[in-house]
């Protein structure tokens, strides 16, 4: 097939979870004997040329559309008071509009797939076939954050975009083919405002390391470790929480535990909480597998959380057993007591990690188990298998003319 792979934000360097996975989607399509054509905005020359030299021999046509974080401000404070929700405003360009127009002109593309809900303006009229890579309910993702956000004004937007997105996303999904998401808990979220007959469960992958790797792993006594991007509420409410409510009380059973903050860009509140060597905040990493498999358990304190938590795949990848809370557990499903621990209290996660820190056989148990939970299960071509699939019955079910866009 010829494909049209359009996307917000461009997927390499593969350093957020959404680029990862349209870097993935776009190797692994081309493996398969696939054509891909890449769509994607870009904020500067370095971010342009960055992208062709990552994914240049990878596509059979790459475009970035440059979009500069300047405008995408103006674009959100402009329409605040608009219908359409704020993430989609942000990402609003006529040039984009002309540019798939044009692509669209030349022909030949037997389906777009459209990644997050950002794009979907820009293809939802398009007479093509076409799927919506939606991954989360963000009307589910914002509604949590509404509740476990302590700033008013914080709360305040949070509560103005959920009440945007609660419709607009179940009103979108309806113009695609095919609309895929993480887990059954995002469909029904969207289905509690209307029927979403076209949605598909199908999450994406992670690296998983080798199993020399994770064999050979030396772990440091009594580590505990949660990785992700630091600057996104979700993981900055995951961590604080988990800093001043968890940890606090581990301390208190094994004084020489220490717990490490793994990720890029933390806000200025985490890297407060460092007190090395009992807390690291580190910012960016060469290789988070690195850490993880210097670790001796890894945590998912996730209060807001919508979809499949990459960091807690990751984890469970090398060997790591882990301990989340229900709500980072939603997209995965691991077996409770089996491939992972899950506690939703302060009190309850705290006891958990402390007996495991004490247990060296039952982190093992759970550590094997995990990481073949995740090469049964979360590997990119377990997933992406599934979602070819999706997308050859999509473009042999609707063969039409390639007219350009709608606006």
């Amino acid at each position: 097939m010829k494909i049209l792979l359009v996307s917000s934000r461009p997927p390499w360097p593969d350093t957020m979870a959404d680029a990862m996975t349209v870097d993935r989607l776009a190797r692994f399509l081309v493996q398969r004997g696939h054509e891909v054509h890449l769509v994607s905005f870009v904020e500067s020359d370095d971010q342009r040329l960055e992208l062709e030299q990552g994914l240049g021999r990878v596509c059979s046509g790459i475009v970035a559309v440059s979009l500069p974080k300047i405008r995408t401000y103006a674009n959100t404070a402009l329409t605040l008071a608009g219908e359409l929700p704020m993430q989609v405003q942000y990402y609003r360009s006529t040039e984009m509009h002309r540019t798939i127009e044009h692509l669209l002109e030349r022909g030949g593309f037997d389906l777009i797939y459209t990644h997050l809900i950002r794009m979907a303006e820009y293809i939802r009229n398009v007479p093509v076939p076409k799927v919506l890579g939606l991954q989360v309910s963000q009307a589910l993702n914002l509604g949590r954050m509404v509740v476990h956000s302590k700033d008013p004004l914080r709360k305040l937007f949070y509560r103005i975009e959920a009440a945007k997105v609660r419709s607009y996303e179940a009103e979108v999904c309806a113009d695609f083919d095919r609309v895929f998401l993480c887990g059954p808990s995002d469909i029904e979220a969207i289905e509690k405002t209307a029927p979403v007959p076209n949605a598909v469960v199908c999450p994406h992958g992670q690296d998983v390391p080798s199993r020399e790797r994770v064999a050979n792993a030396e772990r440091e006594p009594n580590a505990i470790v949660i990785t992700g991007v630091m600057s996104t509420y979700t993981n900055v409410d995951a961590a604080t929480w988990f800093a001043e409510e968890v940890f606090p009380r581990i301390e208190a059973e094994i004084p020489e535990a220490s717990f490490w903050i793994v990720g890029r860009s933390p806000q200025r509140s985490l890297r407060a909480l460092a007190r090395p060597p009992r807390v690291l905040v580190t910012g960016e990493v060469p290789d988070v597998y690195a850490w993880l498999c210097r670790a001796q358990v890894a945590v998912a304190p996730m209060r807001i959380a919508a979809g499949m938590q990459n960091k807690l795949v990751q984890a469970m990848a090398c060997g790591l057993p882990v301990v989340a809370t229900s709500v980072a557990n939603e997209g995965i499903s691991g077996t409770p007591g089996e491939h992972i621990v899950l506690r939703d209290d302060a009190a309850g996660m705290a006891a958990a990690i402390v007996d495991l820190l004490r247990d060296a056989d039952a982190r093992e148990r759970l550590g094997t188990a995990a990481r073949r939970f995740v090469e049964a299960n979360w590997t990119w071509e377990a997933h992406f298998l599934k979602l070819e699939q999706v997308l050859f019955e999509v473009a042999n079910d609707r063969q039409v003319p390639q007219p350009g866009p709608s606006r």
